[in-house]
């Protein structure tokens, strides 16, 4: 019995040598491109949970270890700047701002309205309780990797039952989803 303990002893010290004299940091050199998220809000109704969720949309397309979002705001302040001043989002701009803001992927989200309301219905015999539902958004993507340039307009207005409706911070979500999945000819998450 003390000459199996003391192989397994001496098998042990012999990993654990093998193991300080290997290295002990691995590291591996990817490109970490650098991507701006960019939601410029007309409506007041994106909150911060709403902001986070899309934001993980963004990155489930533009992840480690090639891509990463950016939170310096750098991009933020440069798109609020040049709609401010009147400029529209076009492939031109979206370059402009993309390198202005030394990102190799820009990515914005430009919300009008998000809107749910109650309504009750009073014809006759149906009582029922519908919602309706807004959302209005501008979404845009620029990848400076062949110039491409995608975006969509999404200006949708229904008038849904109770139960049965997508919130607008939901459809946004999703949206954004496609956009950017198509823009990386990935398959589309959520259709």
């Amino acid at each position: 019995m003390q000459k199996i303990f003391r192989l397994l002893s001496c098998l042990c010290f012999a990993v654990l040598l093998a193991a300080a004299a290997l290295p002990q940091t691995a590291r591996a050199d990817f490109p970490e491109r650098p991507v701006g998220f960019v939601v410029i809000d007309h409506d007041g109704g994106v909150s911060g949970a709403v902001y986070k969720n899309w934001r993980q949309v963004v990155k489930w397309a533009y992840h480690f270890p090639y891509y990463r979002i950016t939170d310096d705001g750098a991009a933020q302040q440069n798109v609020s700047e040049a709609l401010r001043g009147g400029a529209g989002l076009d492939k031109a701009s979206m370059e402009a701002l993309a390198e202005k803001s030394k990102v190799d992927v820009l990515v914005v989200a430009r919300v009008y309205e998000m809107d749910e309301t109650m309504l009750s219905g009073g014809f006759f015999r149906d009582q029922e309780t519908y919602v309706r539902v807004v959302a209005d958004a501008d979404l845009y993507v620029y990848k400076k990797d062949g110039a491409k340039f995608l975006k969509k307009k999404l200006r949708e207005r229904q008038l849904r039952d109770l139960g049965n409706y997508d919130k607008p911070e939901e459809t946004i979500k999703w949206e954004l989803s496609k956009l950017v999945n198509t823009m990386e000819g990935r398959p589309i998450i959520g259709a």
